[in-house]
């Protein structure tokens, strides 16, 4: 393989662990033990992507319980008592795309309600419509007891990188929180912030 990817990198660079079934990360990982965000390869766009990684919690607690040990409000499929897994995912994911493959353990609605909200949450968020000034979000899953946001890969470079060099003149810093507030702008106009 030696097509190359979106952002100037190779396929060949993307031969590690493949998440939901379709974003192959780097081998080795930029972190392994602290993956946070990286680059990776979405093998269905044939595109470089950005996924941001969010742990999630092991123990929820405060969740009122049923007579049945089941989260106040949650009915099992079935008829029969739907019980997450140690990892709080179910076995097969409950929808979207993932399983529409029908494999992977990478799930769009997850079981356990916590997460389930936070993957809503972010899902909520990645409906928003594109604008210049806010990256765009290409999909959220949970997986491996963490979310996972596959955003655009932008060229860019953190602001901290930028201050750590020289202050910013009052013209760049004016363009800097221009540009915040654009995207704040928008995003209160979609109903957050």
């Amino acid at each position: 393989m030696t097509d190359g990817a979106a952002g100037g990198g190779n396929v060949d660079d993307y031969a590690g662990r493949v998440l939901a079934d379709r974003y192959r990360l780097p081998l080795p990982p930029s972190d392994e033990y602290e993956l946070t965000e990286t680059r990776a390869f979405d093998t269905y766009s044939g595109q470089e992507v950005l996924l941001r990684q969010v742990p999630l919690p092991e123990v929820v607690e405060a969740e009122v319980l049923d007579a049945d040990g089941l989260p106040d409000g949650f009915t099992p499929r079935d008829g029969g008592a739907l019980r997450p897994s140690r990892t709080g995912y179910p076995a097969r994911a409950a929808g979207g795309a993932a399983s529409a493959r029908g494999a992977g353990p990478a799930t769009r609605r997850p079981a356990d309600p916590a997460v389930r909200r936070a993957v809503e949450a972010a899902q909520a968020a990645a409906r928003i419509p594109d604008h210049p000034r806010l990256d765009q979000v290409f999909d959220v899953f949970a997986e491996g007891g963490s979310l996972w946001i596959a955003s655009e890969l932008v060229a860019a470079r953190p602001l901290a990188a930028l201050l750590a060099e020289q202050p910013l003149t009052p013209y760049r810093a004016a363009e800097v929180a221009s540009d915040i507030l654009m995207a704040l702008r928008v995003l209160h106009g979609h109903g957050w912030v």
